[in-house]
């Protein structure tokens, strides 16, 4: 007769690191819609066309979409924390420089950038409550970082 082995409890350390995968949510979310609540005083400050500032709203999508389908692979080949690590960076880096430009090929440029560093984040949340958070929460955790 085997010994059942008994799951790990969770340790603050993991409430702790979820909390601020929820917080990271809440900047993805943010960081994408930017664009969007601002459209309106870019296209009258920066004199942007509407299909100029339409292509500037889809273009996220773009990358993030493609990036996406392969976001996976590349975190099950390398350190989950480091890729997410990178992804947050460039999509921080993309949103933080995007205040900084005022032509349309910068902007764009940025845009597609923040949807390659975004695409990473939902496999790595899926990866990291799979690999650190105990079974019997993992519906817990994967609903905070949804809701």
């Amino acid at each position: 007769m085997s010994a059942e082995r008994a799951e790990p409890k969770p340790r603050t350390l993991h409430w702790f690191a979820l909390a601020l995968l929820v917080i990271s949510v809440c900047i993805n979310y943010a960081d994408r819609g930017n664009l969007g609540v601002a459209a309106r005083s870019i296209e009258g400050e920066l004199h942007f066309s509407p299909d100029a500032l339409g292509t500037l709203l889809g273009s996220f999508f773009i990358t993030y979409s493609v990036c996406q389908l392969v976001a996976g692979k590349v975190i099950d080949t390398w350190n989950v924390n480091w890729v997410y690590a990178v992804g947050f960076l460039l999509w921080s880096a993309a949103t933080g420089l995007t205040g900084l430009v005022s032509t349309f090929p910068a902007i764009l440029c940025l845009r597609l950038a923040l949807g390659a560093g975004e695409s990473v984040a939902y496999p790595a949340y899926s990866k990291i409550l799979a690999t650190v958070f105990p079974e019997r929460l993992r519906g817990t955790a994967n609903a905070l970082i949804d809701a």
